[in-house]
């Protein structure tokens, strides 16, 4: 008898707590609605945008709803807008997009100081309408050429990503100093080929693993230079994490990155080495359309060959040459970015850095570089491909200055 007593209570009460249960959801985001998808998937589009799910929808930001969408890459935020729920209980996400065009012949081209390089590569930016992406192409230069091939699985919230690549190239190798001469200089042939997994633990944190595969080999050169004593084939493993978050200020998407990795490469035909590599990004919206820019990057392979010394990328800066080669880097940036104008086809902005990096090789030894950059970046709003650049940078420490421009190619 009390049991039924007890079950009459609960369901003659039910009625009345329902209600109050329903006020607690009243003013949150409990649905996603998206419009204007012709190609992409719709799950594509909600793992970018579930991490609003369950926010007040008084509170929420809007511009951060923004970021989310414009930094798939391949679509363009119309509208964003918070709506009551069909059902009357809470409250629906719209957002209203447009796709960008990712079937194309993707060209890149980079034109340096003393270096010419383009190429052409059949690119899906949002292959299967996953947001994956794959290319088939190759690159020519003032010093060789190259073929490669790469798939991307994206993957989403809490489901895995992965991509596979392979590539050979033919080149005549130039190392080079901090003012563009030789110091070494080669003919290399390079098989490449490799795998990663990638897994994403919330919207900003994610771990990844890689493997891969080189071999390398000398071939005979009319007037070689420093040339190492033999060829190299060697398997990588390696993994890392990185923290990643991005914002919309109305003008501009800015992201904040931490990215760390390790990497042991076993010699099979030659030494082993390790690899520590660390990176990271600060933007931060000073005003609309105005964001402060700071970013590092270092690197750390004390026993590398010289075949596979790195180029200054890895230290995020740019007032060295490409063919700049050391062993160890640590590289600082510190500037601005100033929204232009905007018209249909994208938004120019310019960006400005004074930069400072240490280097250290066998045989430039340790230097320390500083000196200024300079760029205009058209962001493509229509394209699925990165922005075209025109840029300036002068090495301060060697007096030299270099000239960019590229297309399908971040500066």
């Amino acid at each position: 008898m009390r049991f039924i007593f007890a079950l009459y209570l609960f369901l003659h009460l039910l009625p009345q707590l329902l209600p109050a249960y329903g006020d607690e959801v009243d003013g949150v985001i409990t649905e996603l609605s998206v419009t204007g998808l012709k190609r992409t998937r719709l799950s594509t589009v909600k793992a970018a945008l579930n991490r609003f799910m369950g926010q007040d929808a008084e509170t929420l930001d809007l511009d951060a709803v923004y970021a989310a969408v414009l930094d798939t890459g391949i679509l363009e935020p119309i509208s964003i807008s918070v709506q009551d729920s069909a059902d009357g209980k809470g409250k629906t996400l719209s957002v209203e997009v447009r796709e960008k065009w990712s079937i194309f012949p993707v060209p890149i081209f980079f034109v340096s100081s003393g270096q010419l390089s383009g190429g052409l590569f059949l690119g899906d930016m949002n292959a299967f309408g996953l947001n994956d992406k794959f290319f088939l192409g190759g690159m020519y230069s003032d010093d060789g050429w190259m073929l490669m091939s790469s798939y991307v699985h994206s993957g989403g919230a809490g489901v895995p990503g992965w991509m596979l690549s392979g590539s050979f190239a033919r080149s005549e190798r130039k190392d080079s100093d901090q003012n563009g001469d030789d110091i070494r200089r080669f003919n290399l042939d390079t098989v490449g080929a490799s795998a990663g997994l990638s897994y994403p633990f919330t919207d900003i944190l994610s771990a990844s693993f890689r493997v891969s595969y080189q071999q390398l080999t000398l071939r005979d050169s009319e007037a070689p230079l420093e040339e190492p004593g033999s060829g190299a084939r060697v398997l990588g493993m390696g993994g890392g994490f990185s923290m990643r978050k991005s914002h919309w200020d109305g003008y501009l998407l800015s992201e904040k990155n931490l990215t760390a990795g390790y990497t042991f490469t076993a010699g099979i035909a030659s030494d082993s080495f390790h690899e520590i590599k660390l990176r990271s990004v600060y933007q931060e919206s000073l005003l609309p359309g105005f964001k402060l820019n700071l970013s590092g990057g270092a690197l750390y392979q004390p026993y590398v060959p010289p075949l596979f010394e790195s180029s200054p990328q890895a230290a995020q800066v740019n007032i060295l040459p490409n063919s700049f080669s050391a062993r160890n880097y640590a590289g600082l940036s510190a500037g601005f970015e100033k929204y232009l104008f905007r018209i249909s086809v994208g938004v120019l902005s310019a960006i400005a850095s004074y930069q400072i990096v240490f280097s250290e090789g066998p045989i430039i030894g340790a230097r320390l570089d500083h000196g200024a950059a300079a760029s205009l970046v058209f962001y493509l709003s229509k394209l699925a491909i990165p922005a075209m650049g025109l840029g300036f940078a002068y090495n301060v420490s060697a007096g030299y200055p270099q000239f960019y421009f590229s297309v399908g190619m971040s500066l």
